[in-house]
C-alpha cells in the first residue's frame, strides 16, 4: 500500500476505503479532496480497463466463432449470450435490437467489477505502493460515484427511449393524466416524478450498499489477520510475501480442485503452523492466513457479486420495457 502503513484498526480500514483522487482545480493527486471536480482515478482506470476486457473477450469470441463443433471458448459466450437473451425475451416484448447488447454490457461489466472483490485485499495497493501510488480502491462497485453513475446512464437511456416509444404527448400524457386523470394533474405528475427518481436512486443505491458491505468484510477480514501487530505485512517492502501467500493459498485451492485433500490440508494448516512457531517471516504467515479468511468468504460472497450483477442486468431491461409500455 503506502509507505508509511498505518498502525490501528481504524488507521488500516480509513486508508483501504481512501480513493486515488484527482483534484482537477490542482491537478494533483489529494487524498483529503472532495466535491464535484475530484476525479477518483483508481475507480475510473479499473473500470475501462474491465470494459475493454470484456469487449476483447467478445470480440475474440466472434470472430473465431465456427458453425461447426464450437470450441470451449465459443461455447461459453454462446451459453452467456443465450442466457441473456432469454432473460430479455421474458421482460420485454417491443423488438428493440439494441436492449440485448446493452444488457449483456451491463450485466458483465458489473460482473467483471464485482469479481475484483474476489482478489487478495492488500496485494495491488502493495504492488502500486511500491511505485509511489499512496492509496488504491480495487472495486469499482464500491465507488458510489460508479453505481449511481450507471444508474442514472441505464434511467437517462430508458427516459430517452420512452419519447422515441411513446411520443412527447405519450409521455406528457403519462406524468399528468395517469393515476388520477386529468382533474389531478399536480399530484400525477409529482407522483410520477418521485417514482421516475426512485428508479436510479434505488438501482444505484442496492448495487453500491452490497458491494460496499462485502468489500469491508474483506477489509475486516484481512486486520483480523494483521491482528495489527504486523502491519509490516502491507508495506512496500513485503509485496513479494504477499505475492507469494496469494500463490500458495492459489494451490491449496488447486489441490483441493483435484481431488489431492491431503496435500490441501497439508498447506491450508500447515503454512500457519510453521509460522507461529517462527520458521516463516511474518508477512507470509500473516498474508496467507488473511487468504485462508477471504478465501472461504469468497466462496459465498461470489454468489452475492454474481446476484447483483444479475439484479442490475435485469432491472434495466425492465425500466427500457416500462419506458416502451404505452399506459
Amino acid at each position: 500500500m503506502a509507505t508509511e502503513a498505518p498502525h490501528d484498526t481504524s488507521g488500516y480500514i480509513l486508508h483501504h476505503l481512501t480513493n486515488l483522487k484527482l483534484d482537477l482545480h490542482t491537478m494533483r493527486i489529494d487524498p483529503e479532496a472532495s466535491g464535484f471536480w475530484v476525479l477518483h482515478l483508481d475507480s475510473m482506470v479499473f473500470s475501462l480497463v474491465l470494459a475493454a476486457i470484456f469487449l476483447v473477450m467478445f470480440r475474440i469470441a466472434a470472430r473465431k466463432a465456427t458453425s461447426g463443433v464450437p470450441g470451449k471458448w465459443q461455447n461459453f459466450i454462446e451459453i452467456c449470450v443465450e442466457f441473456v437473451d432469454s432473460q430479455v425475451k421474458d421482460a420485454y416484448h417491443h423488438g428493440a435490437r439494441f436492449v440485448a447488447p446493452m444488457a449483456l454490457l451491463v450485466g458483465f461489466w458489473i460482473f467483471a467489477m464485482n469479481f475484483m472483490d474476489m482478489l487478495p485485499v492488500d496485494l495491488l495497493p502493495a504492488l502500486l505502493g511500491s511505485v509511489g501510488v499512496e492509496h488504491l480502491r480495487t472495486v469499482p462497485s464500491t465507488d458510489p460515484n460508479v453505481a449511481i453513475g450507471m444508474s442514472l446512464t441505464v434511467f437517462l437511456i430508458a427516459f430517452g427511449y420512452s419519447f422515441v416509444a411513446k411520443g412527447v404527448k405519450g409521455v406528457g400524457a403519462e406524468f399528468l393524466f395517469h393515476p388520477f386523470g386529468k382533474w389531478m394533474m399536480p399530484v400525477n405528475f409529482l407522483l410520477k416524478c418521485v417514482e421516475e427518481l426512485a428508479k436510479p436512486i434505488s438501482l444505484g443505491l442496492r448495487l453500491f450498499g452490497n458491494m460496499y458491505a462485502g468489500e469491508m468484510i474483506f477489509i475486516l477480514l484481512a486486520s483480523f489477520t494483521l491482528g495489527l501487530g504486523a502491519p509490516e505485512a502491507v508495506t512496500t517492502g513485503n509485496v513479494a510475501a504477499l505475492i507469494v501467500a496469494a500463490g500458495l493459498m492459489v494451490l491449496t485451492v488447486f489441490f483441493f480442485a483435484r481431488g489431492k485433500a491431503l496435500l490441501g490440508a497439508a498447506l491450508l494448516l500447515g503454512i500457519p503452523v510453521v509460522g507461529a512457531i517462527g520458521w516463516l517471516p511474518s508477512a507470509l504467515t500473516s498474508g496467507y492466513a488473511q487468504m485462508e479468511l477471504a478465501t472461504a468468504w469468497t466462496l459465498f460472497h461470489i454468489l452475492i457479486i454474481s446476484l447483483q450483477a444479475y439484479i442490475f442486468m435485469t432491472l434495466t431491461t425492465v425500466y427500457m420495457a416500462m419506458a416502451a409500455d404505452h399506459h
